[in-house]
């Protein structure tokens, strides 16, 4: 008798989660979304077009482009969830009340994930290196300069969606969205130049085309100044997507504070 009364009680909760899920119906567009494009990603990936697309525009293997690819990629994904990871309410309402600025918050509840995004790129580019015998030629300088822009847009993004959760209470669909738009249409996985010419613009739309196309141009011998139309184009986008990330997060902080809504997570 016991044993079917806890089995009763276990299926309303899922019961009660699957309602509590179905309610949020951008979750289950994020969901269906996600796993649409995750397979159209994969399905360009393994196509004999990317091969030669990556072959002819960056002179490398699939491999490399690949390699480099992911390795980089885990520094734009701790930007895009930096800020989400820092409005867990204990922590927010304790800068809130102490002299910190917001600014230092941020800055300091992130340095330790980059130092992880770092080792996990040393790790990839030394397997490449050491067990694929990939060829890399290292513009120091170059690399540097894409890093701090690919990476201040995306904090950016962050802002942004930290600051939707924090009024909201619903989910952040501005991560989701950006990871999604990563995925098929950043230049992550396969060159959009493979895609139809009406998906190709939306990838040129994107700040991540721009940060993939320059870090793996300059962790192969070219030189700043041959890359210099794509670096004005993500710096261009970085100076409008940071400051106006930071505007809509203090926004949305000063909001939820003066609705004393802020701890409602």
């Amino acid at each position: 008798m016991g044993f079917w009364a806890e089995l009763e009680k276990i299926y309303y909760f899922m019961k009660r989660d699957i309602i509590s899920f179905s309610t949020y119906k951008t979750n289950i567009a994020i969901l269906v979304a996600t796993a649409l494009f995750g397979a159209l990603s994969f399905a360009y990936l393994g196509s004999n077009a990317s091969m030669q697309a990556v072959l002819q525009l960056y002179n490398m293997d699939l491999t490399t482009y690949l390699l480099i690819g992911l390795a980089f990629n885990s520094y734009l994904s701790q930007s895009l969830t930096l800020v989400q990871k820092t409005i867990n309410p204990w922590a927010l309402e304790e800068v809130l009340v102490s002299p910190t600025s917001l600014r230092t918050f941020i800055v300091g509840s992130s340095l330790w994930g980059f130092i992880w995004s770092t080792a996990v790129v040393v790790v990839y580019l030394a397997i490449g290196v050491f067990v694929f015998g990939i060829s890399l030629n290292i513009n120091v300088l170059g690399t540097l300069i894409v890093l701090a822009l690919g990476i201040g847009t995306f904090i950016g993004f962050s802002m942004i969606g930290a600051g939707i959760l924090i009024l909201t209470k619903q989910g952040d669909p501005v991560t989701a969205l950006i990871t999604i738009a990563t995925t098929l249409f950043g230049n992550v996985l396969f060159p959009p130049q493979v895609m139809p010419a009406a998906l190709q613009v939306i990838s040129y739309l994107l700040p991540q085309y721009y940060f993939f196309t320059s870090i793996r141009l300059m962790l192969t011998g070219w030189t700043i100044s041959m890359i210099l139309p794509y670096l004005l184009v993500l710096a261009l986008m970085c100076t409008v997507i940071l400051p106006l990330g930071y505007g809509v997060y203090a926004w949305c902080l000063k909001t939820a504070r003066k609705n004393g809504t802020l701890s409602w997570f």
